[in-house]
C-alpha cells in the first residue's frame, strides 16, 4: 500500500500526551480535528468589544464609578487574556480597578482557578476584588426574584449589588441543559448549595443541544432577572486555547457562539465505525473523570454496539462517589438507578460511563492505577504501543481530537 493510501493521525492528550499513527484510508471514516486556536487574542477582544451584538458600544453602558462584576466561568481558556482585554477597555471609559470584582466559582479541586489572579496585569491583581463564591454561606448570597414556576432564586450579593455585571464564559456542550454559556456560569454555580444539588440529574441522551430543557429556560430567565445585558461567549479549541470569542448581548452572542460551536465542534459521520480513538486533553478545569462523560456519549453514539471505543488520556485522580458506586456493581447498568437516588456530584459521568460500558469495549490510556480502571468495566492500556497494535486490523475506525469538546451523532438526512 502507497503511503498515499494512509491518513496521518496526530493527536494531543493530557497536559504533555502527544500520539501519531497511521491509518489505511479506506478504513477511516471520520477523523475530526481541533480548530485552529486565536493567533491573537487580544486582538480579536479588541475588536469584539468594540462592535458588540445588537447593543450599542459598551462605553455608553458605564459611567466611572460604576461598580462592576466580571463573573468567570472556570472553564473558559485564555480567561487572562480575555480579561486584560476587558480591563484596558474599561480603564479607558474612566473605572478603576478598585470599582472591579472579578467572581470565581471553584467548581473542582482540580481548576486552575488560582493561577486565574497570576495571568492578568498587576493592577488588577493589586486593586481589583477578587471574591471565590461559597454557595454554602447563607450571607453571600442574596434574594433575586421568584421564577415563573415559582422557585425563589438566590444569587451572589456581588452580582445584586454590581452596577453592571459581564459574564465571561465558555460555550460548550452539556448533557442537561444542552448548551452551556449564555449565562449558564450564573446559575445555579453563583446561587445556593440547595439550588446547585436540585440542579443536578442524568443527562437526557433521546434530546439533542438544542432541544427545549426546563433548567435551560429557567437559567435564561435568571439572565433576563437580573438584567444581564452584555457577555463575552468563548469557543475553545484544544487544550488551554480559544478558537473564537463573540461579544454582545447575551441573546445574540449566544446565539452566534452556539452556530460557531457547531460548525468546529460537532461530529457527524455518515456510518458508525467499529472502533472510536478520542483524545482527551487537560484544559482550564484540570483533567479528570468527569471530562469522560461527555466523550463516552460521543462515542457510543458513534461506535457499533460491541465495538471498542480507545481514550487517550493522561488523567490520575481518585474516583468521585459516583465512580466508586459504578466499581461496586458487577454490571455498568447495575449503577443506574443508585445513582439516581444518591444524586453524587459526578452523576453525569458516572451515568455516562455506565452505559457506555454496556454498549461497547471502552480501553483507556491513563495514568490511574489499572486494577482500579479495571472496576469501572474498562480494559486499562499501558503505553501507546498497545493502541497502536489495536489499530492493526481490519476495523472501521474514527478518531476525535480534543474529544471533552465534542457532540456525537449520525449525520441526518
Amino acid at each position: 500500500m502507497s503511503l498515499s493510501d494512509t491518513v496521518k493521525i496526530e493527536l494531543k492528550y493530557g497536559q504533555t500526551g502527544e500520539f501519531q499513527c497511521e491509518i489505511p484510508s479506506e478504513r477511516l471514516i471520520c477523523y475530526h480535528q481541533s480548530p485552529a486556536p486565536l493567533a491573537d487574542v487580544t486582538q480579536k477582544m479588541q475588536q469584539a468589544l468594540n462592535s458588540p451584538l445588537e447593543l450599542p458600544p459598551l462605553n455608553l453602558a458605564i459611567v466611572p464609578g460604576d461598580k462592576i462584576t466580571i463573573l468567570v466561568d472556570p472553564q473558559v481558556p485564555a480567561a487572562g487574556e480575555i480579561i486584560n482585554a476587558v480591563w484596558a477597555y474599561l480603564s479607558g471609559c474612566g473605572i478603576s480597578a478598585g470599582d472591579l470584582t472579578i467572581l470565581q466559582c471553584a467548581t473542582d479541586p482540580e481548576s486552575d482557578i488560582p493561577k486565574l489572579r497570576d495571568s492578568v496585569t498587576g493592577e488588577l491583581q493589586q486593586q481589583a476584588g477578587w471574591i471565590s463564591h461559597d454557595p454554602e454561606s447563607q450571607e453571600d448570597l442574596g434574594y433575586l426574584g421568584t421564577s415563573a414556576g415559582g422557585e425563589r432564586i438566590y444569587l451572589s450579593r456581588h452580582l445584586l449589588e454590581a452596577d453592571f455585571v459581564l459574564p465571561i464564559e465558555k460555550v460548550g456542550y452539556d448533557p442537561l441543559i444542552g448548551y452551556a454559556g449564555g449565562g449558564s456560569s450564573l446559575y445555579p454555580g453563583f446561587s445556593s448549595q440547595e439550588a446547585i444539588i436540585k440542579s443536578r440529574g442524568q443527562s437526557h441522551r433521546e434530546l439533542t443541544p438544542s432541544d427545549s430543557r426546563p433548567l435551560r429556560q429557567l437559567i435564561d430567565e435568571v439572565g433576563w432577572m437580573l438584567g444581564v445585558q452584555y457577555s463575552v461567549q468563548v469557543i475553545p479549541a484544544g487544550g488551554y486555547q480559544a478558537a473564537d470569542i463573540v461579544f454582545g448581548s447575551l441573546e445574540a452572542a449566544f446565539r452566534k457562539a452556539k452556530e460557531r460551536l457547531d460548525q468546529l465542534w460537532r461530529v457527524e459521520p455518515e456510518y458508525k465505525a467499529e472502533m472510536i480513538l478520542v483524545a482527551v486533553e487537560g484544559g482550564p478545569a484540570g483533567h479528570h473523570w468527569n471530562q469522560l462523560g461527555g466523550v463516552l456519549e460521543t462515542a457510543r453514539n458513534l461506535v457499533t454496539q460491541d465495538g471498542r471505543v480507545v481514550l487517550l488520556t493522561q488523567i490520575d485522580a481518585e474516583f468521585g462517589e459516583g465512580m466508586q458506586l459504578l466499581a461496586s456493581c458487577h454490571e455498568p447498568l447495575d449503577a443506574i438507578k443508585p445513582l439516581r437516588d444518591r444524586q453524587p456530584l459526578d452523576l453525569v459521568a458516572a451515568t455516562q460511563l455506565a452505559l457506555a460500558g454496556d454498549w461497547a469495549l471502552v480501553c483507556l490510556l491513563s495514568q490511574a492505577d489499572s486494577e482500579e480502571v479495571e472496576e469501572l468495566f474498562i480494559i486499562p492500556l499501558e503505553d501507546e504501543a498497545e493502541i497502536k497494535r489495536l489499530l492493526q486490523t481490519d476495523e472501521t475506525v474514527s478518531v476525535i481530537a480534543s474529544a471533552q469538546h465534542t457532540y456525537g451523532q449520525l449525520k441526518q438526512d
